[in-house]
Order: C-alpha cells, then structure tokens, then sequence
C-alpha cells in the first residue's frame, strides 16, 4: 500500500512538473518511469545497472537545465534507525555524487534520507528488503 501511495504521489509530482509542454512531458515520462535504483545490503555503491537508470535521468536533466531533482534514500528495516537513516543518506549522497560527475549542477540536486521510515513493502523477507534498499528520484515542481 505505502508503494503505491508514494508511487502515485510521485508520479504526481513529477507530472505537474512538466505539465506546461506536452512533448517534453512525454520524454519525461518515458524516462522517469522507472525512478528507482537499488543496492546491496549494508551498500551505497552504484551498480551498473543503476547507472543506466541514472544516465537516461541525467540526459533528460540536461535537455530541461530549469529542472530540479530531489533524491530519497531508503534502507530496509534489518537495522537500528540510527543506521539505517546514515545508509538513506549515503545512497543518496551516492546518486548525487554520480549526477554531479556527470556534469549535473549541485545546485540542481537535493538529497534526503528516509531511512526505514517509508518501506517499499511490508513483505518480511529477502525480496521485501531488496525493493526497500533503494533511492527514489522526484522532480521538483516549480
């Protein structure tokens, strides 16, 4: 259920941020669609795959240079709040870094940490805690 509230509030986001030209919506849309990126247990490092997600995000960040992005970092449960609030952020801080090399101005680029607050699932299992391990990125609305 909380997947899909924040999925939808999301998407809701993110279209009202592109809502005022329809082709460039489009493109946003078909980048966008998939707006997350997922890591290792107890990691904060990108994986190539992750790149390829983050690359498509970054070319459209490019052609939009008025754009503003906001990424979230999530951990799964299996830790103290404490830590995994410091793991959100350093996956966060990770995509932030790799949008930055890429030629993304800092400026741009807002990071927060969820932690464990807002889990992707309720499933208490392995593949419950692999979609919780994850970075959401938002466009920010003007």
């Amino acid at each position: 259920m909380k997947k899909t509230l924040l999925g939808a509030f999301g998407a809701l986001l993110m279209l009202t941020g592109c809502a005022s030209d329809a082709t460039k919506c489009e493109a946003f849309k078909e980048v966008f669609k998939q707006n997350e990126v997922f890591f290792a247990t107890n990691q904060a490092v990108l994986s190539p795959e992750s790149k390829e997600v983050l690359d498509k995000q970054i070319a459209w960040l490019k052609a939009n240079p008025t754009k503003k992005i906001i990424i979230q970092g999530y951990a799964d449960p299996r830790g103290t709040e404490k830590y995994n609030m410091q793991l959100g952020q350093k996956r966060a801080d990770a995509v932030k870094k790799y949008f930055v090399q890429s030629g993304i101005s800092p400026d741009r680029v807002s990071v927060v940490s969820f932690g464990s607050t807002e889990l992707a699932t309720t499933q208490n299992t392995a593949k419950g805690w692999a979609e919780d391990r994850r970075t959401v990125s938002v466009i920010v609305t003007e």
